[in-house]
């Protein structure tokens, strides 16, 4: 399924998600390594720390971006074709919600991560 969207979804879109993902699933790795070293940096831990939600802000927006471009061209074949089914409409609508659905879900666990990264550094 994940590979799938990666594709239906727009892989210039998608892609670039996909890798935020990474990137913040690494850096979250990263800031528990450091954490629990026996000197950590409190200054690189709350640089990690603002990184892993500026990355996943950055990923819901990309995801909108690219929803609104998405749309932007269907509405332009649309307006061209004069005619067009309802069901072909909902699957295209669907199909524009795939990459703002995952940048959403990486905003909100770079979220949650940030916040009790947050209050480790306490």
């Amino acid at each position: 399924m994940i590979l799938k969207n990666l594709f239906v979804g727009g892989i210039y879109f998608m892609l670039p998600i996909y890798i935020m993902w990474v990137v913040v699933i690494f850096l979250s790795i990263k800031f528990l390594v450091n954490y629990f070293s026996p000197e950590p940096n409190i200054k690189k831990l709350q640089q990690q720390n603002s990184t892993i939600l500026f990355i996943g802000s950055f990923a819901f927006l990309f995801g909108l971006l690219g929803q609104i471009i998405g749309l932007y061209y269907a509405l332009e074949a649309i307006q061209a074709a004069h005619d067009l089914s309802p069901t072909i409409m909902a699957g295209g609508l669907k199909v524009s919600f795939i990459a703002p659905l995952y940048g959403f879900v990486l905003l909100l666990l770079s979220s949650v991560v940030w916040f009790i990264y947050r209050t480790l550094i306490r």
